[in-house]
């Protein structure tokens, strides 16, 4: 007879002491662990994402371009973590609200349940349970359990994908009340960066997200994007493949506020209403040997692989 170990449980702490500087940076860094939990493709854009004046776990989105909030708590849930989870979904306009905690109680369980069947179609809300086993002497392994999950999530997933099909300008002001000289810079920068595509002779493309419009290349890929929403500033930014310091890129526009968001791997500069759009042949030049004509894009010779 075959000789079986046994499950042990350890302690959340043991791994995680600290949520916000161990448990958070680590799920950012693991999200297909998560993704794999509860059936999602999750990409990271932002950790301790402001939301007035509380800060979001993590803001993520899924190959759909839904809006995902991740709030982690590693004890039992309590009444304080349930009323963030409504302000964060509210200052995001989330499409799916996912709540981490060690345990769920009923009462809390209860509250998803009630909000998956009475809020709006296409927004969704998870209850899962986090906790860390192994076998014997072997390596602790975390172990995602969904114990709230959204009704009919078949459906809610396909109107959520309607939904994500179908950002413009419009929307943008209507849905999500971006002021209109957001939507100006937005404007003038896509139809800048369109021509410049033109030009060049590039098979890039537009695509409309929440809040924010991606120029891709094939495969979908990212290689610039104009943010006019998660940023609170209309932001034109590069995806890289390592921080520029890294890459030994000198900065195209030193008169500009510029940020390395290493989480997006994303070089932005802050764009203001009513300013003068920059030249984009420097930017152009910056990006297209970074990036092939299909696969991830390329890290040049001699720089660190940052992933």
């Amino acid at each position: 007879m075959a000789e079986l170990g046994r499950l042990e449980s350890v302690p959340l702490r043991a791994i995680w002491p600290n949520e916000a500087k161990d448990f958070t940076p680590w799920l950012a860094d693991n999200l297909d662990v998560l993704g794999q939990a509860v059936g999602l493709a999750l990409e990271l854009r932002h950790r301790e994402y402001p939301v007035g004046r509380y800060a979001l776990d993590l803001l993520l989105q899924d190959a759909q371009g839904r809006v995902i909030v991740v709030e982690n708590q590693l004890e039992q849930t309590d009444h304080g973590h349930l009323g963030q989870l409504i302000t964060y979904c509210a200052g995001t306009q989330a499409d799916v609200v996912i709540w981490i905690a060690q345990t769920l109680t009923e009462e809390h369980a209860a509250a998803l349940e009630w909000l998956n069947t009475n809020t709006v179609t296409g927004i969704g809300f998870f209850g899962v349970e986090v906790e860390v086993l192994r076998i014997g002497d072997s390596f602790p392994a975390p172990n995602f359990k969904v114990v709230v999950k959204p009704n009919d999530y078949t459906k809610s997933t396909q109107a959520s994908r309607s939904r994500a099909a179908a950002w413009s300008w419009e929307a943008y002001i209507e849905e999500l009340r971006i002021p209109p000289e957001r939507i100006e810079v937005g404007q003038r920068l896509v139809d800048a960066i369109t021509n410049e595509i033109e030009e060049r002779g590039l098979p890039w493309q537009g695509v409309m997200n929440k809040g924010y419009v991606a120029i891709q290349r094939p495969g979908n890929y990212n290689v610039l994007t104009i943010d006019l929403y998660w940023n609170r500033a209309p932001r034109l930014a590069a995806k890289l493949p390592a921080p520029p310091d890294t890459l030994s890129i000198t900065n195209p526009y030193p008169h500009l506020q510029d940020v390395w968001t290493a989480s997006e791997r994303e070089w932005g500069w802050t764009i203001p209403p009513g300013a003068e759009l920059p030249n984009l042949d420097p930017l152009f030049d910056l990006v297209i040997p970074l990036n092939p004509a299909s696969g991830p894009m390329l890290t040049p010779p001699g720089s660190d692989d940052p992933s």
